[in-house]
């Protein structure tokens, strides 16, 4: 690690590609040829770099660099306690028996996303990572997955929601309705019920990251009292192959 970026292992294994991010949020001339020559010494091939939307020289810079805009992040927050939905009916934590179909969902579900955008990530590592996803917050101790699945029958849509007790924010991951259910308010029972989940845990706050581009995603959110915290630009920066010598 430098001052400027920082290797990812977790992505570079899952993908196969070495990777890094740059560190912190905006770029300046001396700044972006530090970034360069830690990315040559490290032979990175995709660097990401999370900017502010309100700083002209770090969008000027970055298109300038060889940055290409691959996403608009939208962070949605919603302060707890408050006025609680309660718990909906039909919603349940997710079984064992559940999690292929999640998995299969979570693969289809997130085509708005950086990575199925940037088409130089084979594309179904792209969809795996969201399968991995709903499987790691399946695990986690400090996460639970919840089902919409009214009379116990086969899920209608999931759920995935963290909360960190030394901070006291909770964070909503991975929201997802089958077909058969869009439109019929499944998505916010799912999202009232993890806000439920996170306030009986002692949360003071609730987030929730969407795409840019996921105009259903963020209107949800709306509907369920969460406001727009902050809205971010997303970067991918590809570095050429070295040859071997």
């Amino acid at each position: 690690m430098t001052n400027s970026c920082k290797f990812l292992d977790w992505d570079t294994n899952f993908f196969g590609l070495r990777i890094g991010r740059v560190i912190g949020n905006s770029l300046s001339h001396a700044g972006m040829k530090e970034i360069d020559a830690w990315s040559r010494q490290n032979e990175i091939r995709c660097l990401y770099f999370l900017a502010r939307n309100d700083d002209p020289e770090t969008t000027v810079l970055a298109e300038e660099n060889g940055f290409h805009l691959v996403d608009m992040r939208v962070t949605f927050d919603r302060p707890l306690p408050g006025p609680l939905p309660g718990m909906p009916e039909g919603l349940r934590p997710a079984q064992p028996a559940d999690m292929p179909v999640l998995e299969e969902w979570a693969r289809a579900g997130f085509t708005d996303s950086r990575f199925f955008f940037d088409r130089q990530f084979p594309q179904e590592r792209a969809a795996a990572l969201y399968a991995a996803w709903i499987q790691r917050d399946y695990k986690s101790p400090s996460s639970a997955v919840f089902v919409f699945a009214p009379e116990e029958s086969r899920p209608l849509g999931y759920i995935s929601i963290a909360f960190n007790s030394t901070t006291g924010i909770s964070q909503i991951g991975l929201v997802g309705v089958g077909p058969e259910a869009r439109g019929k308010g499944a998505g916010q029972a799912l999202v009232n019920g993890a806000i439920d989940w996170a306030a009986a845990r002692g949360a003071q706050q609730t987030i929730v990251v969407t795409q840019g581009r996921n105009i259903a995603a963020q209107r949800l959110y709306q509907r369920c009292g969460f406001l727009v915290h902050s809205i971010e630009l997303w970067y991918h920066k590809w570095y050429p192959v070295r040859e071997s010598k």
